[in-house]
């Protein structure tokens, strides 16, 4: 093995950098969540249920749903900047989440999962792939880039470490051990599969996280009720597996030093230094022997509440909102088979193209009569607009006052609304809610 010329305790503290830039808040918020209900599981045409998006505002505590797609399964959904890409059936669709607009869409077989890295996004393949089982797109149009061959099998869970891509090889069913997939981003060539050995069976989904690359590896069906999380750490290249006598699902993410995830059927933690488990139970199983499943979770990781979505796979269900510690703090209703989620973090300041946009606020949101605005010192307003999620018009009475602009919104409808404002210093629109 070539040796690294950085000294050990220089390279630890990169990778420890790298680690902790990565899971720090940023001085972020979660403006939404959105969630990506599978259809009805219809065996014969003509089908009559679709997977549908929605958005989720965690202040207003309202939902709405903005997207269809006519094809029946959601595998993944991920969210970079704000645009999110949905993975449906044999299709990837891109979405603008300041309109919910569909931006551009791609046909696709054998989905599996979802990972920005940079502006590429990166995607697994499972059956019926026998041989790409994973691909390279530009995450501006989805166009193809690369696609990775002489990966042993079936993929999950990606993420990524510097310049390369770590992609869960757990292959079909009955593949007797689990692997990590290594591409690097120069190349887009396999450069290696680490075997991970039959204690990591069921690898799946992937976290880099304090210098390792953490699995975790869902209990198989018909085999033994146990699952495993192996922890690979990136200075050494070695690994190890750690056997709990619980049945594991999905990983829903990690938040100061604990992985959560789906554990006998409901949502626990692990504590990533003693890899012991801290909570068996957060979010009690909901009533798996009845047949009503969590069917997605994820946790976000700037107050840490956990989304948990509960269905009985045949109607309507429900997302439960809970803290890290399992008190209920709101639920919404979902759609048939909530198949995933993701989470829309923003920052106060605009970004675009290098240029920082003007810091916009408005308040109270949601409203009920009057928006007010909070515009920087000596701006001039030249344009006032409110659209719906449709982008239709509506005619509203801005009174300008100095820096601030007050809006009267009586007259709207309940609703999604989005508030342009062109000025001096540029264009800024901001979503707001009409109670």
């Amino acid at each position: 093995m070539k040796k690294s010329t950085l000294t050990p305790w220089i390279f630890v503290c990169i990778i420890l950098f790298s680690s902790f830039t990565s899971y720090s808040q940023r001085n972020e918020w979660v403006n939404q969540v959105i969630t990506v209900n599978s259809g009805k599981y219809e065996s014969t045409p003509p089908y009559n249920d679709y997977v549908t998006v929605q958005t989720y505002n965690p202040v207003s505590q309202q939902s709405v749903g903005f997207g269809i797609i006519y094809t029946q399964s959601a595998q993944d959904v991920v969210i970079s900047g704000k645009y999110a890409y949905v993975a449906a059936g044999d299709s990837i669709i891109k979405y603008n989440l300041d309109n919910y607009q569909r931006v551009v869409a791609k046909a696709d077989s054998g989905i599996s999962k979802l990972f920005i890295y940079n502006d590429r996004l990166i995607v697994s393949k499972q059956g019926p792939i026998k041989r790409f089982f994973v691909e390279v797109l530009d995450a501006t149009n989805l166009s193809l880039i690369a696609r990775i061959q002489n990966i042993s099998g079936d993929c999950g869970g990606i993420t990524a470490n510097g310049d390369s891509i770590y992609v869960a090889v757990p292959g079909t069913y009955g593949t007797p051990e689990g692997k990590l997939a290594v591409i690097p981003s120069d190349t887009w060539l396999l450069s290696r599969e680490i075997n991970l050995g039959p204690d990591a069976v069921g690898i799946w989904n992937l976290y880099n996280y304090n210098g390792h690359i953490f699995s975790v590896n869902r209990t198989i069906d018909g085999g033994p009720q146990t699952g495993s999380i192996s922890r690979y750490t990136l200075y050494t290249n070695t690994f190890t597996n750690t056997i709990f006598e619980m049945n594991f699902g999905d990983g829903i993410g990690i938040k100061n030093n604990f992985l959560y995830l789906n554990i006998n059927h409901g949502i626990g933690s692990i504590n990533l230094t003693s890899l012991q488990i801290a909570d068996p139970e957060i979010v009690p199983d909901p009533g798996f022997v009845n047949r009503i499943f969590i069917t997605s979770a994820g946790i976000e990781y700037v107050d840490g509440n956990i989304y948990v979505n509960v269905g009985n796979r045949i109607s309507n269900g429900t997302c439960k909102v809970y803290s890290s510690t399992g008190d209920l703090l709101a639920s919404y209703n979902t759609g048939i088979n909530t198949d995933a989620l993701a989470f829309d973090y923003r920052t106060p300041v605009s970004i675009e193209n290098g240029v920082v946009k003007f810091n916009f606020r408005i308040f109270p949101n949601p409203v009920q009569d009057n928006l007010w605005t909070s515009l920087p010192g000596n701006t001039t307003i030249n344009n006032v607009k409110v659209t719906d999620l449709t982008g239709r018009a509506f005619q509203v009475v801005p009174v300008p006052d100095n820096k601030n602009l007050n809006i009267d919104c009586s007259g709207l409808n309940p609703g999604i609304y989005f508030l342009t404002v062109q000025t001096s210093l540029g264009k800024m629109t901001h979503k707001f809610i009409k109670n």
